[in-house]
């Protein structure tokens, strides 16, 4: 009996199939090691979903040589690009995902999904290396209104759920968080005028709190699980701010703006203290200041910087023993002498980086 081309091609097709099926399956053993961070768990959850989607049964083993082939996870503290990775196959069959920092072993971790997933096994010849071009990457999500709130100045506007109520959607930040790493972005910016008197509660100057005490409850919550989340995920929180802000209650009870243009000492401790709450409370934490707006003058600014948020994030790291300085990014919007401002900083903080937004306002109002 002749068979027709169709039916051949039906047969043919049926065979590849099969056979694609039977090189994606048996056991695949991940060696990552009982000390791996949040990330790398993190990292190695998603390669086993990805090896378990394409028909193979992934187990986390201590074990080098009990289940075979192996996925190895190291991370290099020392050395290479940070956040950068290598993937390779030994000649023995083994897979090796070489991780520069937590971060690097997340990334490699999900690149080697992404390969799994696109041929339906893992691959046969494997030897890549990737790191990324810019230290800092993430989106700015606007924690303010197009207009301003009853009794409140402009960028005055408290964490609330009338305000903000995709804040409190737990599922929807799993989702966006998902996203953001599946493009390797590390950093998540939060955009803000007064934040502290929303998110911390300080002893000495509990009357500063302009939220509810149940809506500061909520927030406390939400802010925990959005920065541990992502941290799991290689991303850092980054919450901007303005200055010289401070909380209507608090201005209401000293007779004082909520806005001011020069520091005091006043002001300057509640906004130290605010900061090294902050840290404190949310470790997983960077700070994007605007230093311009309402505060003015070179010698102002350079001395806020100084001696307020970056004092105030030192606080925090001492009382934490911590020794990975968080990121602090300043706004070079309406500061007078961007250079000599970071290089006044650099002699009390390394972890600095600069920003500005390039549009009309920046590069036509300011000279």
């Amino acid at each position: 009996m002749r068979t027709s081309l169709g039916a051949w091609l039906e047969i043919l097709s049926l065979g590849m199939a099969a056979s694609a099926v039977a090189t994606a399956s048996g056991r695949v053993g991940i060696v990552a090691g009982e000390d791996a961070s949040a990330r790398v768990q993190f990292g190695t959850q998603r390669l086993s979903e990805a090896l378990r989607r394409v028909g193979y049964e992934p187990a986390t083993t201590a074990e080098h040589g009990s289940i075979s082939p192996l996925i190895i996870v190291t991370v290099e503290r020392q050395g290479g690009q940070i956040e950068g990775f290598r993937l390779f196959r030994e000649a023995d069959g083994s897979y090796h995902v070489t991780g520069f920092g937590d971060s690097g072993a997340l990334y490699g971790c999900l690149e080697l999904s992404r390969r799994v997933i696109d041929a339906g096994q893992l691959p046969l010849e494997l030897d890549v290396t990737d790191g990324p071009a810019f230290r800092l990457r993430g989106p700015c999500i606007g924690m303010q209104l197009t207009s301003t709130l009853p009794g409140r100045e402009m960028y005055e506007f408290p964490y609330t759920p009338e305000s903000f109520p995709f804040f409190y959607d737990k599922a929807r930040w799993i989702e966006y968080l998902d996203s953001l790493v599946e493009n390797r972005f590390n950093t998540l910016y939060l955009w803000n005028g007064h934040p502290f008197a929303s998110l911390v509660e300080l002893d000495e100057y509990p009357y500063a709190l302009e939220v509810s005490e149940e809506v500061f409850r909520r927030n406390v919550e939400m802010y925990r699980f959005l920065t541990e989340e992502a941290d799991r995920r290689g991303i850092w929180v980054v919450q901007m701010f303005y200055n010289i802000f401070v909380s209507k209650p608090f201005a209401e009870r000293h007779g004082i703006k909520t806005q001011l243009a020069t520091p005091t000492e006043l002001v300057s401790d509640y906004n130290r203290k605010s900061i090294a709450k902050f840290v404190r409370t949310y470790p997983n934490v960077g700070l994007l200041v605007c230093l311009g707006e309402a505060l003015t003058g070179q010698e102002n600014q350079q001395r806020w910087l100084n001696e307020t948020v970056i004092a105030g994030v030192k606080d925090a790291m001492e009382e934490l023993g911590m020794s990975d300085e968080p990121p602090i990014v300043v706004r070079a919007h309406a500061v007078s002498d961007a250079k000599a401002l970071m290089e006044s900083a650099l002699r009390h903080y390394k972890n600095l980086y600069t920003m500005a937004k390039y549009n009309g306002e920046s590069l036509t109002t300011y000279e």
